[in-house]
């Protein structure tokens, strides 16, 4: 399939009508009706990773708001380096920029309140944040996933966003929902979709354009109040837990809170330890 020139200089290949995937302009006219300033996302069937091309429209100078979204991902990342399974049709895989975001760190806890609030808003599946972001069905089975990536801008390069904070700095929030797969195709052990958890599979647009809308106000709200909502939907606090930090070492202690930047705080028994990236298992639940 040839492949077209957007106009911040990055190639995706076209859209074909027979796909089912968001349709741009109802994103837009969505997205806009519900008072969202951005742009209409650009919707492709496959590529290799909507996080890799987000990123380069970000370097090449795009504003906060440019999302990518694929019906199939060949080379799709995860956290820690692992691959993100996208098969074809199977999900919805979004990568958005975000420019001049004063706390990049605190952008994985938005961006998993954002599905939750899409979800409530369109009614769907009953969902809960495991700490930092995976998102979970009410059966504590991973529904969505959330990659954060942050880069500083080319050279040279500038931008129209008049919120650029002077650092030149800006992220791109991927985010993952399994939505069609049936029990048998799962992407992985423990994982679920929209489908199994709800039985409905809505429509693409239109939670492309809440998840959107929601995005965008969890990152314009007082983080006091995104912190205190994440508290809220957090299903890690309270329980025991088994840390598999960065470096290999293990921590296991009870979860009781998070901090002012969402940081997991762990009583290992013997002191209270400040977690700020790990692999989270919940000892209940361990198999």
């Amino acid at each position: 399939m040839d492949r077209l020139l957007i106009d911040d200089g990055a190639y995706f290949s076209p859209v074909e009508p027979t796909v089912d995937l968001p349709d741009p302009i109802v994103v837009e006219g969505i997205l806009h009706a519900r008072g969202c300033p951005w742009p209409r996302p650009h919707v492709v069937t496959t590529t290799g990773s909507t996080n890799a091309d987000a990123l380069e429209s970000l370097k090449s100078g795009a504003d906060t708001g440019l999302c990518v979204v694929a019906g199939e991902q060949t080379a799709g990342r995860g956290r820690r380096g692992r691959s993100w399974v996208s098969d074809p049709g199977a999900g919805l895989w979004s990568s958005t920029v975000v420019r001049g975001y004063p706390r990049p760190a605190r952008l994985p806890l938005l961006a998993s309140l954002a599905v939750v609030d899409a979800a409530v808003q369109i009614g769907g599946p009953v969902v809960q944040v495991k700490w930092p972001n995976d998102v979970l069905a009410d059966d504590g089975r991973k529904l969505a996933g959330i990659l954060v990536e942050v880069a500083a801008r080319e050279p040279g390069v500038g931008s129209t966003d008049s919120a650029v904070d002077g650092s030149g700095v800006g992220a791109v929030v991927g985010i993952g929902i399994n939505m069609d797969h049936a029990e048998e195709s799962l992407p992985a052990p423990g994982a679920t979709s929209w489908r199994i958890a709800h039985s409905v599979v809505p429509n693409r647009s239109t939670l492309l354009a809440e998840l959107l809308v929601a995005l965008n106000k969890r990152l314009t709200t007082e983080w006091s109040r995104s912190l205190a909502d994440y508290r809220r939907w957090c299903c890690t606090l309270g329980t025991g837990v088994v840390i598999d930090l960065p470096g290999g070492d293990h921590i296991e202690g009870r979860a009781l809170d998070v901090d002012d930047e969402g940081h997991l705080l762990v009583d290992d028994g013997e002191s209270l330890r400040t977690i700020v990236a790990g692999d989270v298992v919940h000892a209940t639940i361990r198999t």
